[in-house]
């Protein structure tokens, strides 16, 4: 057993930072598929909007792992999980992203499959920032 993941609220939120840290890096890896999501009214362009919430997910998963930051960060990851579950509610009524390369991530079913997905993340964050 690894020392400093104490059972089982650490690894929950070991669980949590991975579960909101890695999209966050695929919006430096793969930016266009994240552009192709943001909403059209957004302020800035495309591309800072899809590098700032990569920034914002990341510096969340960093929060979240370390335990004197860990609420704020879980709190973070929760209100982030609230303020994109519009957006796929979007994705799924349009049957996936219209701008975006055709692909399984893109695909009718994987946006109405995400919606429910997203509601155990939302309670994980929660949870988290409940027991920090």
């Amino acid at each position: 057993m690894v020392t400093g993941l104490r059972a089982p609220k650490d690894r929950r939120a070991v669980a949590l930072a991975a579960t909101i840290g890695v999209p966050g890096i695929m919006h430096f890896v793969t930016p266009t598929f994240f552009d192709a999501v943001v909403p059209k009214w957004m302020p800035a362009s495309k591309r800072t909007v899809t590098y700032v919430s990569g920034v914002v997910e990341l510096a969340s998963a960093a929060m979240t792992l370390a335990p004197s930051t860990r609420k704020v960060g879980a709190w973070m990851c929760f209100v982030t999980f609230i303020g994109v579950y519009p957006a796929n509610i979007q994705m799924a009524l349009d049957g996936g992203i219209a701008d975006a390369p055709p692909s399984a991530l893109n695909s009718s079913a994987a946006a109405w499959i995400r919606l429910p997905l997203q509601l155990p993340m939302i309670f994980s964050a929660w949870r988290v920032a409940r027991e920090s």
